[in-house]
This record gives C-alpha cells, sequence and structure tokens, in this order.
C-alpha cells in the first residue's frame, strides 16, 4: 500500500513540467505566427508597388493649383518639384487661356475679374503626364461710382455737377494738370455738387475728379477753348456819360440805345473802344452790347438823371 502511494506521488511531481513546456510551445508558437503574418503585409506592399514584371513602380506627383483673391483680381499659382508642361484657364462658358511659361517649376498669372458671379477653372499638366485640375466661384459686385457733368454755360463759362447715389465728398479740378481746386459737398445736399468755373483765355484741358463717401472715384476731362468776353465801363463826369470797352484780343463793335436812340462805336479791330456821350435833360436809360472778334457780347444797362 505504502509502494502504490508513493508511486503516485512521483507522477505527481512531473506535473508542474510538463505545463511549463505547453506554455513555452504555445508562446513560440504565437511569436512565429505573428511573424508569417507580418511577412505577408510586408510582401504584400512590396507586390502593390510593382508592376506585372516586379520592377518597383514611383509615384508620380501631380502639380499644386492655388488661387487667391485680391479685390476684383485673382492670382493663379501652379507649382511642381519637376517641371510644368501646361497651365490653362476659362472663365464661366469662354475659350481657354494658356499661361506662357517662364519657370517651370512655379507658374503665377494675374487675372481680372468681370463684375456677377465668374466661375474660375485651371488646367496644369506636368512633364511626368499628371494632371490637376481646379475650380472656384468668385462673385465681384457693382462698384457704385459717382457721375460728372461738364457743360459751357451761355456766359463761357463750364458748369461742373457731380452727383452719386449714396452721398459725394468732393471734387477737384484743374486746368492743363496745373493747380488743384478743391470744393467740398454741401451738408444740405450730400448727393450733389455744383460749381461753375471761368475758362482761360486759348486752347485748355480740364480735368474733374469727383469721390464719393465711400471713396471711390471717378475722372473726367474736357477739351475746350476760353474766349474772352468784352469788359465793359460806364462812368459819369458831369453831363457826359463816358463808356470803354475793352478785349484782350481786338474789340469788333458797341451798339447801344440811351433814351431809345440808337448809337454805334466801330473803330474796326481795337483792343479798346472809348467814348464821351452827352446825356438827355432828365432820365437817361442806356442798354449797350460790346462784341470782340470771337463773337462773344457782354451786355449793360444802367440810368442815371441829369
Amino acid at each position: 500500500m505504502n509502494q502504490i502511494l508513493q508511486v503516485e506521488m512521483k507522477k505527481n511531481k512531473n506535473k508542474p513540467a510538463d505545463i511549463r513546456k505547453i506554455l513555452v510551445f504555445f508562446a513560440v508558437s504565437m511569436l512565429l505566427f505573428g511573424v508569417i503574418i507580418a511577412g505577408q503585409g510586408i510582401y504584400r506592399v512590396v507586390v502593390n508597388n510593382k508592376n506585372n514584371k516586379g520592377n518597383i513602380v514611383e509615384t508620380k506627383e501631380q502639380p499644386q493649383i492655388s488661387i487667391t483673391k485680391q479685390d476684383k483680381e485673382i492670382l493663379i499659382k501652379v507649382t511642381h518639384s519637376e517641371a510644368i508642361s501646361n497651365v490653362s484657364y476659362k472663365i464661366n462658358d469662354g475659350n481657354d487661356v494658356n499661361i506662357d511659361i517662364q519657370d517651370n517649376k512655379l507658374v503665377e498669372k494675374s487675372v481680372e475679374l468681370a463684375e456677377g458671379i465668374n466661375t474660375v477653372h485651371v488646367v496644369a499638366l506636368a512633364e511626368n503626364g499628371e494632371v490637376a485640375e481646379y475650380e472656384e466661384e468668385y462673385t465681384i459686385y457693382a462698384e457704385q461710382k459717382p457721375m460728372i457733368i461738364l457743360s459751357v454755360t451761355n456766359d463761357n463759362k463750364i458748369k461742373i455737377v457731380a452727383k452719386d447715389e449714396v452721398a459725394i465728398q468732393n471734387i477737384t479740378y484743374s486746368w492743363n494738370d496745373e493747380q488743384e481746386n478743391v470744393k467740398e459737398a454741401d451738408t444740405n445736399d450730400i448727393g450733389t455738387i455744383e460749381t461753375e468755373i471761368d475758362i482761360p483765355y486759348g486752347q485748355n484741358t480740364l480735368k474733374v475728379v469727383a469721390t464719393n463717401s465711400v471713396g471711390v472715384s471717378v475722372t473726367k476731362e474736357l477739351d475746350v477753348k476760353g474766349i474772352n468776353k468784352p469788359k465793359v465801363t460806364v462812368t459819369r463826369e458831369g453831363d457826359y456819360l463816358f463808356i470803354t470797352a475793352e478785349d484782350e484780343k481786338a474789340m469788333k463793335v458797341v451798339n447801344y440805345t440811351l433814351n431809345g436812340k440808337r448809337y454805334q462805336l466801330n473803330f474796326g479791330e481795337v483792343k479798346v473802344m472809348r467814348y464821351k456821350q452827352l446825356l438827355d435833360e432828365g432820365e437817361n436809360i442806356l442798354i449797350l452790347s460790346a462784341e470782340n472778334t470771337d463773337g462773344i457780347i457782354t451786355e449793360y444797362k444802367g440810368k442815371c438823371i441829369k
């Protein structure tokens, strides 16, 4: 009986050693399995990067396209690490426009957009055969601009009218690119500025710039020939009126009536005409017109009592 127990105890002493062997075997098996799986993954990566002949295929780089907007302009920019062979763009349904390539690694082009919706489509081709496309929509809103109206008045002046739907800030005007004159808007009518200016003698160019309240300006020019008006002065000394008509170029004729009686002074083409007219008894009414050789007339009316 004791012998049987002793044999069984010897068998039980070997069991822990067997368990350790099993655990070691299991751990080694798992490690080998992981190595096999990893090896298959690496194999797949290598295979995927090979063509049918088993050679490694390099990934081709596409051109990089970007567009930035500044006010009414966009800047098209295309880059590539190797070489760009062609870049073109079109706006809405317009024609394709090719961009000149100066640097085959960097292509830039500024394009001004029209008012309204602009759909910009860019296509870039690299020398490696890769193509990239880019499309973006930009909206350009209409800019509110002032309006300038220039006209010549009957008395040989220029009338300037500047208007804006919101508010006009000021106008500047100059003759022949000389000193500028500024006229600010009237607080009682912020939408309009009006003024009349004399025309210098001879051929001149008037330049007018109108600016509205948001800083938008427009410019208008007018070529005009300035013609001097005759200058008329009438003075009284005792029983006489002294009539003087003068012009920088030349006088042509002076017509006048005194109490209904008609008179004319015609001394030929002279710069100054002078005449001494005797007054009638009582009230004297003088109506006079002086005309120079350019056909410009100055009128005068006055009365006095003798």
